[in-house]
């Protein structure tokens, strides 16, 4: 079953926004809405991102960062 969800008190700059969005990509604002929030859905939260890079170790580099910078720079 479908549910409705209703956003009160949009400023109209940011409403006026979303609705030329949608026109450009050819979606009804709610359309256009929908995709917005089922393309967050997708993207990992914050405590997804914490657990998986804690059971990350140290990454080792052939260099350091500031001998990379230095290399570039002399090449230049």
């Amino acid at each position: 079953m479908n549910k409705h969800v209703q956003i009160r008190e949009l400023p109209e700059e940011l409403h006026r926004s979303l609705k030329i969005r949608a026109a450009a990509e050819g979606l009804s604002m709610s359309d256009y809405l929908k995709r917005l929030i089922e393309r967050d859905l997708k993207r990992p939260n914050w405590s997804a991102i914490k657990a998986r890079m804690s059971g990350m170790g140290p990454i080792e580099l052939p260099e350091s960062p500031t001998e990379a910078i230095r290399r570039e720079r002399d090449s230049r």
